[in-house]
């Protein structure tokens, strides 16, 4: 059976969804990641008509107020992307159970053995598209090639709201006059010796020897060139254990108060182990998260003697590791923890000592129930309800 990957890429999601939500913003300078006011932030989403000005993702919201000063800024309603997606995705799960969300706007499907089903590639592209049209109002991008690789490329060449699909011993061709910044994995840096030396297209990269990639970029250099060539043998996986779980925020304005800081890292930490429970995982380490004010970035990290699930066992690690985030006495812009090391909980009691880990278990069992029922607000720890009922974050998705 001929292997048949599709990616499918909403364009512009977050803002599409605003539009779609208040039919008065279609066709306007939409920015998604912040009000206009403020001083910092960064763009999460912008619209096409935004685009047109040199608006993109991760831009800082100063810079895309200078570039575009008639723009609408929003700060943007994370719930509602997530239903949307969620929308999204069962959609594509009709089509075939080998999904895979690659993020909350963009999946790679295993297409192959829903050719006959659906009869071929433009077919399957076209109902996926009409489905999410009548069920979202929603663009989005498909492209279907013979692996994800191609797939993504291929996506992004068919932005906006377009479909693209390359058959197999096109791979070559598709990309050869493709800019080389365009490939996956070929980083910034990359790209810049590459340009150096004159190779300027995916072909012109595909068709070098391979004794003269290895000598510049040793064994990288046959990564890239397969890549060139449009060679990949990476599965669709349905389900994949994720590597990490954190949350971060930056902060409004730079901060010295440690005990303000400390309760918003507190709150951070129990959105971590909540989502960490909700997976069924436990983590074995924690690693704080401290950005200045001056940009510089540092992590701190603790092993755990045994996984957990527990906030009193991260909470204790982040009690350890603090003291390292405050030597430097420096203003702090952003704070974040991250819980790694995962696996799945398969709660293997000891024979000693786990009286009081069973008692914290069946506690935040309560807890969590009363969340999932009422929001997460109304049951958190004292050092985090010393910042209120509601807490306003830099980061809307973290804010409810």
């Amino acid at each position: 059976m001929e292997r048949r990957i599709l990616h499918i890429d909403m364009d512009a999601f977050f803002a599409s969804v605003e539009q779609v939500r208040d039919p008065s913003l279609r066709g306007r300078a939409l920015i998604i990641g912040g009000q206009k006011k403020d001083t910092r932030g960064v763009v999460s989403t912008a619209s096409y008509e935004a685009r047109k000005f040199g608006v993109h993702s991760a831009m800082p919201i100063i810079q895309a107020r200078r570039l575009c000063p008639h723009g609408i800024f929003m700060r943007g309603n994370f719930q509602a992307y997530k239903q949307a997606s969620d929308v999204v995705r069962a959609i594509l799960e009709t089509v075939s159970p080998i999904v895979q969300m690659a993020s909350i706007d963009e999946a790679y499907i295993d297409v192959s053995g829903s050719q006959r089903l659906f009869g071929g590639d433009d077919a399957i592209a076209a109902y996926i598209k009409s489905e999410i049209r009548r069920q979202t109002q929603l663009p989005a991008s498909i492209a279907i090639t013979p692996n994800k690789l191609l797939s993504k490329v291929a996506s992004d060449e068919a932005k906006p709201d377009g479909y693209l699909h390359v058959s197999a011993g096109e791979e070559r061709s598709f990309l050869a006059p493709l800019p080389i910044r365009k490939l996956p994995g070929a980083g910034p840096k990359i790209c810049e010796t590459l340009e150096s030396l004159g190779v300027m297209t995916i072909g012109h990269l595909a068709s070098l020897p391979i004794t003269t990639l290895m000598g510049v970029f040793s064994h990288m250099g046959y990564a890239l060139q397969r890549r060139a060539r449009g060679v990949s043998t990476s599965e669709v996986i349905s389900e994949s254990m994720p590597k990490s779980i954190g949350r971060e925020t930056a902060f409004k304005e730079d901060l010295l108060d440690w005990t303000h800081i400390e309760g918003i890292l507190s709150y951070l930490a129990e959105r971590s182990t909540y989502a960490l429970r909700e997976k069924g995982m436990e983590a074995r380490r924690v690693t704080l998260k401290v950005r200045y004010s001056d940009f510089t970035t540092h992590t701190f990290a603790k092993t755990l003697r045994e996984a957990s699930t527990l906030d009193t066992d991260i909470f204790e690690a982040l009690r350890e590791l603090l003291p390292k985030g405050k030597e430097r006495r420096a203003r702090v812009r952003l704070i974040g923890v991250t819980l790694s090391l995962l696996n799945y909980n398969q709660h293997q009691l000891h024979l000693f000592g786990r009286a009081k880990a069973e008692k914290w278990e069946r506690a935040l069992q309560s807890v969590d129930h009363v969340r999932e029922r009422h929001g997460f607000q109304y049951l958190r720890s004292a050092k985090s309800m010393a910042l209120g009922r509601e807490v306003h974050l830099a980061t809307p998705s973290l804010s409810r």
